[in-house]
């Protein structure tokens, strides 16, 4: 069995008086493309933002490769959080490109402060990936100079010119006009196919089907049901899947019901 990257121990998340994580198992294995599906609200982008530690949990364990971002004490410890933070590559609904820096800038950024690199090793680096994404011949433009989905090229190639042993995808089609989510899928598409490890949480659920080989779908901060494409999307299980999926894929065969 392939080792595994991310390990997710009875995981609760709290706000305040809200809880929306209500006590997450999961493992993800080398090479996993895992799909986290649900509706607004279920805890999906939450889960996602703890598993690099974006959102400290409110008690719970995640593990990286083994590795916990806790100290043997069980204290947050910031420097061991930003060590693993740097094999987790992660890409958010808005690009969060910096507007005064060129695409390549973009990228070239978190390599030079983070993994110390020089400039010439940052640049050929950020070359590397700017052409990966397709986005060769716009590496000196600025993100206004860019669409949507050409900067959330900019944004993916930024995430990966870090080398990440894992991708985090929050939603990273769901800010893009619906012309332009066909090329962002594609390069999710091509890592897939690469072997990357991957969680992504969307809406696009043709996408999920053909991309994930494990669907996992939450509803009001639990996992309900997990398994195959076909598993959550032919045979579901739980009345829960069955609603979610029949409402997103066949939205007809719904009308008049309440």
């Amino acid at each position: 069995m392939p080792e595994k990257m991310i390990e997710v121990i009875d995981l609760h998340k709290s706000f305040g008086n809200q809880e929306i994580l209500k006590g997450i198992d999961l493992n993800v294995r080398k090479g996993e493309k895992v799909v986290i599906i649900g509706p607004s609200g279920s805890g999906k982008s939450t889960l996602l933002r703890c598993l690099n530690y974006l959102e400290v949990p409110t008690s719970g364990a995640i593990k990286i490769e083994g590795k916990s971002f806790l100290d043997e004490q069980g204290k947050y410890h910031e420097k061991r959080v930003a060590e693993l933070r740097t094999e987790i590559g992660m890409v958010f609904q808005s690009f969060n490109l910096f507007p005064m820096m060129t695409a390549i800038e973009n990228v070239m950024a978190a390599q030079i402060k983070i993994r110390k690199k020089t400039k010439e090793d940052a640049r050929k680096t950020a070359e590397l990936y700017l052409d990966k994404v397709g986005l060769a011949d716009r590496m000196n433009h600025y993100p206004s100079q860019l669409s949507g989905g050409q900067q959330q090229r900019v944004a993916i190639a930024r995430a990966l010119a870090m080398r990440p042993k894992m991708m985090l995808f929050d939603e990273a089609t769901s800010a893009l006009d619906p012309e332009l989510v066909g090329d962002v899928l594609q390069v999710i598409r091509q890592l897939a196919d690469e072997g990357m490890t991957m969680v992504l949480v969307t809406h696009e659920m043709r996408f999920a089907e053909e991309v994930g080989d494990r669907i996992i779908f939450m509803d009001r901060g639990v996992i309900v049901e997990e398994g195959s494409p076909e598993d959550i999307f032919v045979h579901p299980q739980h009345n829960r899947t069955k609603t979610f999926i029949q409402r997103v894929l066949h939205p007809e065969s719904l009308e008049g019901v309440q």
